[in-house]
């Protein structure tokens, strides 16, 4: 599904502008090539669920609705999984924002997520009542390890919700915040901010096959469009 390849499911221009905003953003973020490409692919792959079931693409709803589904799908391994969730927080959280924020080097550096935390982004957005814009913002001290919370700001009505951390991501956090508050000289840094140098030793070593994710996805949405049913239109 790259520009080099045969793609098995023809792509609408806004699946061609992901992918390719994926790619030219990817070496930006530290994103090696073929791990942007599995991104890209599954990226695509919920895009287009979204679409069959009519559902809107960009809220972590959906993202939740989609995890759910590969979880019904027997041939996406538990890692394939994860860089599904990965991919897509990548695109949402990463790639979107650095769209809009273009001409703002600074607020675009200090917004990104780190790859190596990316997962606990994307499990925290899934499992608790937040906004991606709101996670965005968290700070160190937001996060109470001895109740089990996190506080939300909302910075519109200056006012704040405290929120149950499932037990599922709490060693999770904390591994997080002990790295975080090793790694950096600020008083109260931001819980995703912009990853160091060090955090370069956190990367996955192993890189992904795009061309067996590119199988995966295709299969995937290869039964979409049977769903869809012989009238369904086809993907400019």
């Amino acid at each position: 599904m790259t520009s080099t390849e045969k793609p098995t499911i023809a792509l609408d221009q806004t699946e061609f502008e992901v992918l390719s905003s994926i790619r030219s953003l990817a070496p930006q973020f530290g994103v090696p090539s073929r791990r942007a490409e599995a991104y890209g692919v599954w990226v695509v792959c919920y895009r287009r669920y979204c679409k069959v079931h009519d559902r809107p693409w960009l809220w972590m709803s959906s993202v939740s609705d989609f995890m759910d589904f590969l979880d019904t799908r027997s041939e996406v391994s538990d890692p394939e999984r994860n860089r599904a969730l990965d991919g897509i927080m990548f695109y949402l959280a990463d790639v979107r924002k650095a769209e809009d924020e273009e001409n703002d080097k600074e607020k675009m550096k200090r917004s990104r997520v780190p790859s190596s935390t990316r997962s606990l982004f994307g499990q925290l957005l899934l499992r608790c009542d937040i906004q991606l814009t709101q996670a965005m913002q968290l700070r160190a001290t937001d996060v109470k390890l001895g109740e089990s919370t996190v506080t939300v700001h909302d910075r519109e009505t200056d006012e704040s919700q405290v929120i149950e951390v499932p037990a599922s991501l709490r060693s999770g956090l904390k591994k997080h915040l002990d790295r975080l508050r090793d790694r950096t000289d600020t008083d109260d840094p931001y819980l995703f901010g912009h990853r160091g140098p060090e955090d370069e030793a956190d990367e996955e070593m192993d890189e992904p096959d795009p061309e067996r994710t590119t199988e995966l996805a295709t299969l995937i949405m290869q039964a979409f469009d049977e769903d869809d049913g012989p009238d369904a239109p086809e993907a400019n």
